[in-house]
């Protein structure tokens, strides 16, 4: 069987000639068989990662008008909201009250509302708006469905990075690998199962692979001619392009006095959320391998007394049949209806919160060196860690319907014993809220992964960071003492509490109390992303566009909810587009020089006027353009 294949360069700009790969296996295989060159892909801007922050980096870029390659690793794009389950929006109630987000955040929103046509499909008590992943995932693709079909976007499904090119400080090129399944039922077998096949370039059993080069569609000026956005969940890019970044917890300094010591090892802890639904009929259950090891039936618990069953349940529930009080005591079993479903993300239950340097998820930037991972990159994650996390999630599932050891409750009462809840179904399928036979999320929900260290200066030596005191406003400055730090450079806005999901870094099934980060004051008002938070060191056309932005294990578990996350990727999209359009590279906006200044000013309007807020006027008002220079602000 023959082909005659032509003009890579100029069907690149339509993705037409990747789309006949990735839509005839039969094709596919010839590629294969004739070890043809990788089709060659051009855009203006690429994002790797389509979760929150990439889809919303895409949105951003396309309206601007720039070519846009999106890759993702799942079939699904949208991240926490639908590949990782946690469709229940985490939103600071300010920040809600004052309007204060994103436009097309706001439309995403209004999307779930209009498909499901409730106004909070799930009747939860966390969240205005809890709702199936399913509805994310469909609401997300509309929003992008135009740009899809006039060929502005090119969206790489089961697409995962490879290797780049980096040549004079600048990503040249990037390979990524798309994996097709043989058969249906791509999420036949959980992440942990499949996750080393997707980045092996050798067909499987399971899957055949494509490699596509891509590239800039078309050379600029002194060779700006595109820029990259890391979007990733967990920072995928940054050990590949050289960058200098953070993984786990820092040192205590004036400027993060909650933090607990330096250990690379202990992120915050991931989860494989799952849906069960409320049947007229009990589950006959049997316990799952493993179950009474102690990481499973040993370590969960309820928490406190006022948290039941049907606290939990209707928590996150995404669909609901009678509205429940925002106080989880005064929630009975009278509120749950069968048909009723709830997505369980929940820290004594399917939080995987084990983090040490054998058995933790991200590897660290020795770990990749010692497994060769630099130069063969096989995702920087440890498959073990996702396969106990599996296990542990199927565990707390076992637990909720037929267990009655609760390890905290039962500390304090030694009599308790946990009520048995059998008429509780674990949904799989296709058609379920989760969309995979296994019934867990696509991909587990990455709280933190490698974090930037931005670039240093007299201010920042170390290079800079958001710190716990920027956003708590507990850090007594010349500068109105008591107020979330004002970003002369800001480029959208956050507002959330320091949410830890802490790790455990001993084999027990509690954490010592030296082992977790301490409770940091929370913000009160709302805090600014700052450009500076976006630039990384050595590479000039990438940007971080997600949870990878430059701020502290502290910081992080502010900065990583939804709303947040979303504003991060507008303004890493709309960035991306401004620089190209203007002809420099982002770190010329933050020089502090008259040029740079009137360069940022014009990058805010543009922000500003794509409708996304960037300050607020419930802050108070600045004194100095350009503090960030002129008052030093050595970190220790």
């Amino acid at each position: 069987m023959g082909y005659a294949w032509k003009g890579w360069a100029g069907w690149s700009r339509s993705g037409v000639a990747v789309a006949i790969l990735l839509v005839y296996p039969d094709l596919m295989r010839a590629v294969q068989a004739q070890a043809i060159q990788p089709p060659k892909l051009g855009c203006e801007v690429l994002i790797a990662g389509g979760g929150l922050g990439g889809t919303a980096a895409a949105l951003e870029a396309l309206q601007r008008q720039k070519q846009v390659c999106l890759t993702e690793i799942s079939d699904w794009i949208g991240g926490q909201v639908s590949q990782q389950g946690v469709s229940a929006l985490d939103e600071s109630q300010l920040q809600r009250q004052l309007g204060l987000f994103a436009r097309s955040y706001r439309r995403f929103r209004e999307g779930v509302r209009a498909l499901t046509g409730e106004e909070n499909p799930g009747q939860c008590w966390v969240s205005v708006l809890c709702f199936s992943p399913q509805a994310g995932v469909q609401v997300l693709e509309a929003m992008l469905k135009p740009y899809l079909a006039s060929g502005q976007l090119v969206l790489l499904r089961n697409t995962v990075v490879k290797d780049l090119e980096v040549r004079d400080a600048q990503i040249q090129s990037v390979t990524v690998l798309t994996h097709i399944p043989r058969a249906q039922g791509e999420n036949r077998l959980p992440l942990s199962q499949v996750l080393e096949d997707w980045y092996d370039p050798a067909p499987s059993a399971l899957f055949m692979k494509q490699p596509i080069t891509l590239i800039p569609s078309f050379r600029r000026p002194q060779g700006r001619s595109w820029m990259v956005i890391d979007a990733t969940e967990t920072g995928e890019l940054l050990p590949l392009a050289g960058i200098p970044y953070r993984l786990g917890t820092e040192r205590r300094t004036r400027w993060e006095p909650s933090a607990k010591g330096a250990d690379p090892y202990c992120t915050q802890s991931f989860t494989y959320t799952f849906v069960l639904e409320q049947t007229a009929n009990a589950q006959n259950l049997a316990p799952p391998e493993d179950y009474d090891s102690p990481f499973n039936g040993p370590a969960y618990s309820f928490e406190q007394e006022l948290f039941s069953f049907p606290a939990i349940f209707t928590y996150r529930r995404i669909r609901g049949q009678v509205p429940v009080s925002l106080f989880p005591a005064q929630i009975t079993m009278a509120d749950l209806r069968v048909g009723d479903q709830s997505m369980q993300n929940w820290t004594w239950g399917n939080d995987w919160r084990l983090s040490t340097a054998d058995t933790n998820l991200v590897l660290t930037q020795e770990q990749l060196e010692a497994q060769g991972q630099l130069q063969q990159w096989r995702g920087g994650l440890r498959p073990e860690a996702l396969a106990r996390a599996e296990a542990h999630a199927y565990g707390y599932y076992y637990w909720l319907v037929n267990g009655t050891k609760d390890v905290l409750l039962q500390q304090r009462d030694p009599s308790y014993r946990k009520p048995t809840y059998p008429n509780y179904a674990f949904l799989r399928g296709v058609a379920s809220p989760m969309g995979t036979e296994h019934g867990l999320a696509r991909y587990p929900y990455i709280r933190e992964g490698r974090r930037i260290i931005g670039r240093p200066s007299r201010s920042y030596p170390e290079g800079f960071a958001i710190y716990e005191t920027d956003i708590t406003g507990q850090e007594p400055t010349l500068l109105f003492p008591g107020r979330t730090r004002l970003y002369p450079d800001t480029v959208g806005l956050g507002g959330y509490p320091i949410d830890f999901h802490p790790c455990i870094i001993n084999d027990q099934f509690a954490p010592a109390p030296d082992d977790v980060t301490g409770s940091p004051p929370n913000p009160q008002a709302l805090y600014q992303i700052p450009l500076r938070a976006l630039i990384p060191q050595k590479i000039d056309n990438l940007l971080a566009g997600a949870k990878n932005i430059a701020t502290t294990h502290i910081t992080n578990a502010s900065y990583r909810v939804h709303p947040v996350e979303w504003a991060i990727g507008a303004a890493a999209g709309n960035t991306a587009a401004f620089v190209l359009e203007q002809g420099v590279l982002p770190a010329a906006l933050v020089t502090g020089t008259p040029a740079a200044d009137r360069l940022l000013s014009a990058l805010q309007a543009q922000i500003q006027a794509q409708g996304n807020p960037i300050r607020s006027s419930q802050r108070v008002p600045v004194l100095c353009q350009g503090c960030y220079s002129r008052v030093r602000r050595v970190k220790e």
